[in-house]
């Protein structure tokens, strides 16, 4: 009895140590009081996500240089029933701050192009403070029937993905990738409100209605809450299926929006004064432990179509696989290998060789500073391990591999090295 109580001692004390593989946040549980917290329905989250990338050959500028962007989150997450008796309902709040510097922008890319991903998927919407998460959710109907109102992202709940690569394009909610003007993603947030129905055990459908407002694009207007500068809404819908496939989890997902805002005509200039998007996305576990089915194989697809008339980027692929617990005495590792592309409306291209012959400037005046370069089409490829000491503390280092960033087929392919860190405190 007394040697069962000093080991049961000992293996606590030892995962209250910052190096614990069994520690779940750097701070640790402030004494017992965080898991106390919990119990009650309050969650904190606070982490931050650091991404390195050096490119090592190629790009637009072979120049070697190691680039730094980070993430800070900082959110509370309200179970309103335990606090308040709200059967079914949920708060959020969330704040985050990006910092740093993007070696696609300043490395890889020819500037009068840019490449469409980036090397760094935390890099980006500015350098400041946002307010990316202020919403509640309520649920009705057993809580298959929830609504959802508030400040917040449109990757929340539509359109979302793993993320298991540093590489932008590999990572998360796709459709904002091509069509970031008027679908924000987080951190960015808007205005907005959706519903879900859960109508089978396996089978969803979710709409909403979100703003479109510029000034939450701005470095600025991270905290903006006003709608003034509203220019329309963004409606998405999406169908889910989660079924179990030979015992294997899986989720496959057809959605589209419908945005009743004016924007241009890729090639014309014309006024338009609508857009819209479709998408299909698909994850499944392929294979499984016996002892642990969280091991496995792990297989997603996504693929985005956009409006020909107004959307730069027609569409975009994306194929990833990632096979978690590779090691026996590592079953929270996993390694992933992942390639998606970029495919450029011809009518851009058209309107760039209408602009080029404008200026009576050919493919040979590439280094000519009023050249606009030609886009093709972009793929980006990623080989990486994720290095999970524990809950607390993850490593991802990186190769990956863009052929001609920005569609430029005068730029070379370019090698980039990274390195992912995140922790949670």
């Amino acid at each position: 009895m007394f040697s069962s109580s000093l080991l049961l001692c000992h293996l606590a004390m030892a995962a209250n140590q910052a190096w614990s593989p069994d520690r779940q946040w750097l701070l640790g549980d402030w004494n017992g009081q965080r898991p106390q917290l919990e119990d009650q329905g309050y969650k904190f989250v606070t982490s931050i996500i650091t991404e390195s990338a050096s490119n090592i050959d190629g790009g637009y500028n072979e120049n070697n240089k190691t680039l730094h962007a980070y993430t800070l989150t900082l959110g509370t997450t309200f179970d309103l029933e335990k606090l308040a008796g709200w059967k079914d309902t949920e708060a959020s709040v969330q704040i985050t701050k990006r910092d740093g510097q993007s070696l696609s922008a300043e490395r890889i890319a020819d500037p009068r192009a840019g490449q469409f991903s980036n090397t760094q998927e935390t890099y980006g919407r500015g350098q400041k403070w946002r307010l990316t998460q202020a919403w509640i959710k309520k649920g009705f109907m057993d809580n298959n029937l929830q609504f959802k109102l508030g400040r917040m992202g449109l990757n929340e709940d539509f359109n979302g993905a793993q993320c298991e690569f540093q590489n932008l394009i590999l990572c998360g909610n796709q459709i904002g990738k091509s069509n970031g003007s008027i679908w924000y993603n987080s951190p960015v947030s808007g205005w907005g409100a959706n519903v879900k129905y859960q109508f089978a055990s396996d089978w969803s459908i979710a709409t909403g209605i979100y703003e479109i407002n510029p000034e939450n694009l701005l470095e600025n207007g991270g905290f903006n809450l006003s709608l003034d500068q509203t220019e329309g809404a963004i409606i998405p819908v999406e169908l889910a299926w989660k079924p179990k496939l030979q015992g294997l989890a899986g989720e496959y997902k057809i959605g589209g929006y419908y945005a009743n805002v004016d924007v241009k005509d890729v090639k014309t200039n014309e006024m338009h004064d609508s857009k819209h998007s479709f998408w299909l996305n698909s994850q499944q576990q392929l294979t499984s432990y016996a002892s642990n089915d969280k091991r496995g194989l792990f297989a997603a697809g996504n693929f985005v179509w956009n409006d020909k008339q107004t959307a730069q980027v027609e569409s975009t692929q994306q194929i990833s696989f990632w096979y978690k617990g590779p090691f026996d005495r590592r079953p929270n590792d996993s390694i992933g290998l992942g390639v998606a592309r970029f495919n450029v409306n011809n009518r851009v291209r058209d309107a760039q060789n209408l602009q080029n012959d404008s200026n009576g400037l050919t493919v040979s005046d590439y280094s000519n500073t009023l050249y606009q370069p030609i886009q093709y089409d972009e793929v980006n490829v990623e080989l990486n391990y994720s290095y999970n000491w524990s809950s607390a503390v993850m490593f991802r280092p990186n190769i990956q591999y863009i052929h001609q960033p920005g569609g430029v087929k005068q730029v070379d392919d370019a090698w980039v090295a990274g390195l992912t860190m995140r922790l949670n405190f």
